[in-house]
This record gives structure tokens, sequence and C-alpha cells, in this order.
């Protein structure tokens, strides 16, 4: 019997039997995350087999969540490749007034648990090469990055890696979206595969090249039957890609491959994922062995047969999976899709710790910052129900103290995920912020940093001073997150009621900026654009900023642009003085030139 299945039926989830909105039926719920859960079910009309995500009750209104899940049915529901699990229809159901996404229900094993047992021989490995690298080819053109690409998300259907199905494209990243460093193993995307860019190098730019990366690791582990230590703090995770891994357990025949994939620098990969696709082994070395010009047929479902006398065992350690397998289907193969919510957090049951890791003790851990004080621990109490629970995870974030020049809002949260989004000058803070969360709360969150310069603390600090209540605050919307010099960045304005709403500009100069003359008035929203004119510089931080008040302050209307720090501290003094409630949202942009 399954570990998991105590746990599946006292889970009170959607009937078997119900419909939704009169297309799918639910069979069984075969896994839960923190934000949703999966179910297989069916077509009425055609009885096709479907896997269906559901958001769970408590998620349906949050609209950041929302935003989340509608994002992956976005940016595949027009991408149409044999390499990619297809998805088919996001809706909500009138009844259960629930969103849900059906999916292509893909039975198989997952290429973690298969590289359990050893490691691919070369010939299974060239071909699964290609047909992923072909996949994301697909997705790339289309501007699509998954940024998630690693052993958990490839899933293998009777042990054929030509049929080989990239999954999981929850926290796929449109290249209009920008980016942001991540801190902390329960982010989006595995820390072991991140690339530098995720990792915070090469200015955080997240582009195809980093599922380059990502897939160089996964074809290292694919091959050599163990991964390469890439994980940890993110110190750690930041020196250990300064530089080449070392690839000397690497069959010479890919080896040249792998290191122009394992790069630091983006720019030293190859172009594509078509390069990769395309790949020819050396002509000197085709005469000892060639995989497409093999004379004899491989049999279906041996694609995946390991090479045939590995050196040694490797430690136990080495092969537990990092995976959290949310279900199993009968007694056979996962549906692997349904592993990781990418903003979800752990999947019950939690994974079991990797045994006898050893800590890297050549490299320092970060100090956290000497001001950085957590809560008090805060174990659940028995019984606890998820509501409960659910208001302890925010009241955890919202008190956190990080100290200067931090501040995190709680995106979406539920009983045991957590998705917080946070500005401030350095990871350091927020390293410690991962490690008390964890601590305190029994899971990891999901931390998005994004770093702005010491010039635009006060403005950080402004934020702290006002919360982080989304419920009363105003919302800005942007059509990027990166702008080229003399481009127009375009959005709107919305939740801000009957209220004064002032459009501030801080530059990564510190320097705050009133545009609220630019701002027009809609139906339900204030659109602006602003033409970005920048006389010299590199790429740097933008902060865009919507006050409210119910009545005009001086301070935040003044006429030539002022540093940050004598800006904020003159309206907090006047909203002071005059008994004013303000509230505030931010967005970040990059300018570039």
């Amino acid at each position: 019997m399954s570990s998991k299945e105590p746990f599946l039926s006292s889970y009170r989830g959607v009937a078997p039997g119900t419909r939704l909105n009169g297309i799918y039926e639910i069979d069984q719920m075969i896994g839960a995350g923190g934000m949703g859960e999966i179910y297989r079910g069916h077509e009425i009309q055609t009885g096709t087999v479907v896997a269906i995500k559901m958001l769970l009750p408590e998620m349906a209104e949050n609209a950041a969540a929302l935003a989340l899940f509608r994002r992956e049915a976005t940016a595949l529901h027009h991408l149409l490749h044999d390499a990619i699990v297809r998805y088919y229809v996001f809706s909500v159901d009138p009844v259960l007034q629930r969103p849900y996404l059906a999916m292509e229900f893909v039975d198989g094993q997952s290429l973690s648990d298969i590289l359990a047992d050893g490691p691919l021989s070369f010939e299974a490995l060239v071909k699964l090469m290609r047909r992923i690298a072909s996949g994301l080819q697909a997705a790339h053109e289309r501007g699509i990055i998954h940024r998630d690409v690693s052993p958990d998300n490839i899933i293998v259907p009777l042990g054929d890696v030509r049929r080989a199905k990239i999954i999981d494209f929850g926290i796929a990243r449109s290249t209009q979206m920008g980016d942001k460093t991540i801190i902390g193993s329960g982010f989006a995307g595995k820390d072991n595969y991140v690339s530098p860019e995720q990792a915070g190098l090469y200015g955080n730019e997240v582009t195809a090249k980093s599922d380059i990366y990502s897939l160089g690791l996964l074809l290292f582990f694919a091959l050599t039957g163990h991964k390469l230590d890439m994980g940890g703090s993110q110190f750690q995770l930041v020196e250990k890609r300064r530089r080449v891994p070392d690839l000397g357990a690497v069959d010479m025949r890919v080896r040249p491959l792998l290191e122009r994939m394992l790069q630091p620098d983006p720019a030293d990969r190859p172009a594509t994922m078509a390069e990769i696709a395309n790949w020819q082994l050396a002509s000197s070395l085709q005469h000892d062995f060639n995989p497409l010009e093999s004379a004899q047929p491989v049999s279906p479902g041996t694609e995946w047969l390991k090479a045939a006398k590995p050196r040694r065992r490797w430690p136990l350690w080495l092969i537990v999976a990092a995976v959290i397998l949310a279900a199993l289907i009968g007694e056979a193969g996962y549906a692997f899709y349904l592993l990781v919510w990418s903003v979800s957090g752990p999947v019950h049951p939690p994974p079991r710790p990797a045994l006898g890791q050893k800590s890297q003790a050549t490299l320092p851990e970060p100090k956290p910052s000497p001001s950085a004080q957590a809560v008090a621990p805060v174990a659940p109490p028995p019984g606890e129900d998820p509501a409960a629970r659910t208001t302890r995870v925010r009241r955890y974030v919202e008190q956190y103290n990080g100290g200067d020049c931090f501040f995190i809002l709680p995106v979406a949260i539920s009983s045991n995920a957590a998705v917080i989004e946070g500005f401030g000058a350095s990871t350091a803070p927020f390293d410690a912020l991962d490690s008390s969360f964890k601590r305190d709360l029994g899971f990891e969150a999901s931390i998005g940093v994004r770093l702005v310069t010491r010039a635009q603390c006060p403005a950080i600090r402004f934020l702290g001073q006002l919360g982080s209540n989304q419920a009363r605050g105003p919302r800005i919307n942007l059509n990027t997150v990166e702008v080229k010099n003399g481009e127009v960045l375009s959005g709107t304005i919305e939740n801000f009621a009957n209220r004064v709403v002032e459009l501030l500009l801080v530059s990564d100069s510190g320097e705050v900026q009133n545009l609220s003359y630019l701002l027009k008035p809609g139906t339900d929203a204030l659109s602006f654009s602003i033409g970005m004119q920048r006389s010299a510089g590199s790429d740097a931080p933008q902060l865009l900023m919507a006050v409210t008040t119910p009545q005009v302050l001086d301070s935040l209307r003044q006429p030539k642009p002022l540093g940050a720090d004598t800006f904020f501290l003159q309206a907090i003094s006047e909203a002071r003085r005059n008994n004013v409630a303000m509230a505030t949202a931010a967005r970040y942009f990059r300018l570039k030139n």
C-alpha cells in the first residue's frame, strides 16, 4: 500500500462523479499540493482520460494565486508539440466556483525514478536529449521559458525515452514577464538545476539559455547516474555557478557539448535549443558509436535501459528522490505533472530528507542581518484547522522583521504554502527569512526577491512603514518589467476607490518624481504611459509606486525630482500631522540601455 493512501483517503476533495461545466467528470483525487488538488477525470462525451488541476477553495478568490494558475494555462494553450504535455481547458466551474485546468493525462515514470536505479545508456541519453531539446525549442520560439527543467519534470511513458514529455509549466515565464532572484528551495525551480541567472548572476536575466543550462545538469545526471552538487544556500548556489563544474565523469563523446551548455555566462552557451536537438557526434568518434545509424532496431520499452556495468555503487543519499510524489496511480506509474505546483510549496506528504548529506565546509554560509528578528516558533497545535493555520502563516509573514531596507509581501498564502515577494538591497536577510520560515512553520516558502539600490532604500522603508495589507492598497499592472531607453512603459492602477492617487517613479539613483499628471481616468482603472529617457548608465532597477490618500498631500506633489530620503520622510511627517491614512503599492522594472 502506498504511504500516501491514508492522506488521500482522509482529504476532503471533490467527490467522484462531480461534473465540471458539463464537460469533465471527476474519477478520483490523485494528489494535493499547498494551493491545489489533482484529479484523474474523463471527458464526458468521449471518455478520454484527463488530469485536472483545481485550486483549493481558499485560493479560488486569491487574485495572485489565480493569476499564477491562469498563467500556466495561457502559456501553453496554443503550444502543440509531442514532447510537451497538452493543455486543454482553463475554466471556472459555476457550481463549485473553483478554477481548474484540464490537461493530457500521461501515465509513466519520472526520469528521477528511472535514474534512481542507475544511468541511461549513451544511446538513450542522445535520444532523450534531442527529444527534450526539440520540445523546449518549440516553447522558446513562442517566448516561453520553462525555468524548472529537471528530472522530476520529465515523464517517460512505458520506459521509452523517445516518448518522453516535459511537464509542469506552472512556473513558465513569458519573456515579457521579467524575473527576480529566488531564495530557498521552496522556490519556483529546483535549486540544484537552476541557472546562474536564476541564482542572481548576470543581471538576473532569465532567458531561453537558462533552460539550456538546466538541461545540461539534467544530462549529466542521466549519463553518470549521480547529480552534480549544485544546491545549498543562496551563497552556495551562486558560488557553484561561477565556473563550469567538473565534468570528468562525462563520456568524451558528449562532454564538449555539456561544457558549452554549462558555461556560467549565458553568452557562451549554445545559441538555441535547436542546436542541441540537432547535435551530431564528432566525425572522429562516429566510428566508435553512432546511435542514429544503429543497424539493430531498439525494442519499444527498452530505451531507458542502463549502461551495462556502473563502475561503483553510489551512496544512498545520492539516489534518494528529490521529488515529492503527489500520488501513486494504481500500483504502477505516476502522473508527474502533479508533482509540485510551482508556487505551492511542498506536496503532502513531505519529502524524506536525503540521508547522509554533507555540508560544504569550504563555503561559508551568509550571515543573517543582525537586525533580522523572527517571531517565536509556531509549531502547529494538534488538530488545528487549515483556516487557522493559514491565518498564522500570514501573520508570521506580516510580523517578520528583516531589518533595514527589507520589505516582504504575502502574495499567496495557504495552510502549507506561501508565495512571498520581497524588496531589498541584499539577499542576506532573505536567506535568514528562508531558514526561519522553514524552522518555525515546518515547510518552505517561495521567496522572490527584487534587488534595489541603496539609494532606493528609503522607498522600501516607506513600504514597510505602511504595511503589507493588499486588500486596502492600490494595484499596479505593468505591460512589461523590462524597458529599453526611449521606449514607453504603460500600465494601469486599480483598487483605489475614491481616494487620491499619486504615481511616483523612484530611479536607481534615488530620485523621486511625481508622474500623476500622466494618469488618465477609465471605467475601473487609471491608465498611464511613461516615455523612459536616460542620458547614460547601465541596466538599472526602477520602482514605480502608487500612493493613495483620502486628501491631497502637498509633500507627495513635489514639482521637481527630490531625493528619496527627504521625499518619503516629508510624506510620512505630513500624513502624521494631519492624521491621514496612506496606502501604497510598488512595482519593479528594469531600464535597459
